[in-house]
């Protein structure tokens, strides 16, 4: 992570304010399970120094509003939310977040916006800033999509010298003033975990590499049945969380692992049970308690000595010891 964290001071030396600044509309549409996008390019008057200063706010931070980025983490299957001052990295390559950047850099070849229609049903927006060799993606989710049907029953008036003036609303779009990620060479640095899994398809990833890992398992003559898993699982997400995550740890190899798994069961009398080849028998009702061992995430607490389940385990290093 020390790489990461080099990159990130090295954009605290860029000069921001010599951005040029592009914003474009994202639309998406899903055929058969496989989606596609477009990059409409949107032209703005004025909202530069705006778009300029959410990006420095994702960095940097605004005191009292927003910490700025000290820590990161990397991203994996079982991230759970960080604290305010750190920010997860993950590869643009590990989502849909490429194709969207490829579509944008066809540049002119993107069509304009000309049309408040074409704003209907917009699913995210993305805006870029390009400066010499730098260039950043700053991906904002559409929460629901732009749906221009809506008829508001709220007037809105501004007061200015005195006097209260009713605005036009008809046209006027909300931006939440804050990016979700943003992409910067290969890697993307998220602050907001939960609009990166929606915007970019986490969860299909996540089922498409549930097959892969029941298949592993099946293969090292862990489980009885390869449907009983996927059927236990299904697109549970914390369940495909923790499957996933076992290709990280890879424990599933480890023979001698396994077999001290199924001595722990044992011991505590808990219901995983082995068929008469030594394999697990899992269905709906142990699911959960298999991918917790399986990936060892079970503990006993060192000052209540209580038995505890951790999604997030963070190796803690032996004190040096004094001289």
């Amino acid at each position: 992570m020390q790489d990461k964290l080099r990159i990130l001071e090295n954009i605290k030396t860029i000069d921001f304010n010599a951005f040029d600044v592009r914003l474009w509309i994202i639309k998406k549409s899903t055929n058969a399970g496989q989606h596609s996008y477009r990059a409409l390019s949107a032209s703005i008057d004025g909202l530069d120094a705006d778009l300029v200063a959410t990006l420095r706010k994702f960095f940097f931070g605004v005191e009292q509003q927003v910490e700025p980025i000290r820590e990161l983490s990397a991203y994996s299957a079982l991230t759970v939310d960080t604290d305010e001052d750190r920010a997860l990295v993950h590869t643009v390559d590990a989502t849909d977040f490429a194709a969207i950047i490829n579509k944008i850099n066809l540049g002119a070849d993107n069509e304009p916006v000309t049309d408040i229609q074409e704003f209907h049903n917009a699913w995210a927006l993305v805006v870029e800033f390009k400066f010499n060799e730098h260039c950043f993606y700053a991906f904002s989710k559409v929460k629901g999509g732009w749906n221009l049907k809506r008829v508001s029953t709220i007037s809105s008036w501004t007061f200015s010298d005195g006097d209260f003036k009713k605005i036009d609303v008809c046209n006027t779009f909300s931006f939440r003033n804050y990016f979700d990620f943003i992409a910067f060479g290969e890697n993307v640095f998220i602050r907001d975990k939960a609009n990166y899994e929606l915007g970019l398809n986490i969860r299909e990833g996540l089922e498409a590499k549930r097959d892969v890992l029941v298949d592993a398992l099946a293969e090292h003559g862990i489980i009885t049945s390869v449907d009983d898993l996927k059927i236990a699982i299904g697109n549970n997400k914390t369940l495909l969380r923790r499957l996933v995550s076992a290709e990280e740890t890879r424990y599933f190899e480890d023979q001698q692992f396994i077999e001290d798994m199924k001595a722990i069961i044992v011991e505590h009398q808990w219901e995983i049970n082995v068929d008469d080849d030594g394999k697990f028998v899992i269905d709906e009702n142990n699911i959960d308690l298999f991918l917790k061992l399986i990936n060892d995430k079970r503990f006993i607490s060192l000052i209540k000595k209580q038995m505890v389940d951790a999604d997030r385990v963070e190796i803690v290093q032996p004190a040096n010891n004094a001289d």
